[in-house]
């Protein structure tokens, strides 16, 4: 029995439709046979009855060129009871009424059957599913088991409803960072915002008394704190529009991108020592955006220079469908504050204190990398390590 379930379980709805007809049709054939033959045998019984009386009783016979020849000279139902001519006259009736009367049955019948176990469960989740997307509620699962086209649909409403499930989680996980965003910059514009009032109303109110020189120096500190509202705006630009990048793979060899890194390194880094170490054959084939992974060694360059002492170390590798990059630096390391929230925007580390930079160079790593599939990892081991993947 259970063979023959996982059997139909495979079988299409067009294929087990056919079959239940099939079954409906011979079952309407052999129910109506034998009702027939029942009314039939039933009439038998009856004219059998009285056919021995009505053959003795009521018979002439002539010779018509030599053949004897009986005429029957009354009808064998007037011997019949009133009760039995009408029962008869019923089995006739019937006899010839029960093929529609059994085929009409056995349709409706097998029209019950077959939506009961084919398509009263798999509508019934559907019907479900459509009601919780509906209200919004993607917490559930859609499960059916068969392989027809039912089974089929509910597994693209299950795929349907993760997409809408990841959809939604990224949209919230979106305006979370955006709300953390907006905090952080208006944080951050308020220093230079109650310079400049300040240095503005101090102009208003003693610009007169003021020696020329003083004017100079709050015209320059005025100056210097609207650069910095300047370069801030532009880099909350350039954050937004990294939402709409698009990834575009590329085939590139391990030694033409080892080269780009290379040539990269040596002016970041200009100042410090700097090495660069590729674990993978130079033939090794990629296939990533090297714009995106360009851009994400340059922020990681740019903040393994700052805060190494000497040296910067860059270790290129590929493995997995990954290209990994891995930066060092022979600073003092992250704190273990800096692990946790050091991608965040506008984020700055414990021991940072420069005014000038704005703490984006590794969310702006870890928005490009995840965009790319892949990801960013902090640690420390004699210094920082940062590790940016891609994935190929």
């Amino acid at each position: 029995m259970g063979k023959i379930k996982n059997l139909f379980s495979k079988r299409s709805i067009k294929t087990i439709f056919i079959w239940y007809m099939l079954g409906c049709i011979v079952t309407a054939l052999l129910f109506s046979l034998l009702l027939s033959n029942t009314c039939q045998f039933v009439q038998s019984r009856i004219y059998n009855k009285y056919q021995i009386i009505y053959e003795e009783t009521h018979k002439e016979i002539e010779v018509e060129k030599g053949h004897l020849i009986a005429y029957y000279t009354r009808d064998l139902r007037s011997y019949f009871t009133p009760f039995e001519q009408r029962l008869d006259d019923a089995m006739s009736f019937f006899s010839i009424a029960v093929y529609p009367i059994c085929f009409i049955f056995c349709i409706v019948g097998t029209s019950v059957l077959f939506y009961r176990r084919q398509l009263q469960t798999p509508l019934a989740i559907l019907d479900h599913a459509a009601g919780q997307i509906a209200d919004n509620n993607l917490d559930f699962k859609v499960v059916y088991n068969k392989e027809d086209e039912l089974g089929k649909l509910c597994a693209s409403f299950e795929k349907m409803r993760v997409a809408l499930q990841e959809s939604n989680e990224e949209m919230w996980r979106q305006m979370e960072e955006r709300k953390r965003l907006n905090t952080a910059f208006s944080h951050d514009l308020r220093t230079p915002l109650t310079v400049l009032k300040g240095q503005s109303e101090l102009l208003q109110q003693y610009a007169p008394k003021m020696s020329a020189e003083k004017v100079s120096g709050t015209s320059e500190i005025m100056h210097r704190h609207i650069v910095r509202l300047e370069s801030y705006v532009q880099t909350m630009s350039d954050l937004q529009r990294l939402e709409d990048i698009e990834i575009i793979r590329k085939p590139i060899s391990m030694e033409m991108l080892y080269e780009q890194l290379q040539e990269t390194g040596e002016v970041v880094c200009i100042d410090k020592m700097f090495s660069c170490e590729c674990k993978v054959g130079m033939d090794t084939a990629l296939c990533v955006d090297t714009a995106i992974v360009q851009r994400v060694f340059e922020n990681l360059l740019a903040n393994a220079a700052r805060f190494a002492k000497e040296r910067v170390s860059v270790s290129v590798d590929s493995s997995d469908g990954y290209l990994y990059l891995m930066v060092s630096d022979d600073g003092t390391g992250f704190a273990e504050k800096d692990l946790e929230n050091a991608t965040k925007p506008f984020y700055k580390t414990v021991s940072e204190t420069d005014n000038e930079h704005f703490g984006m160079g590794l969310n702006i790593g870890k928005i490009l990398c995840e965009k790319h599939g892949g990801y960013i990892r902090l640690s420390n081991r004699n210094g920082a390590v940062v590790t940016a993947a891609f994935r190929q």
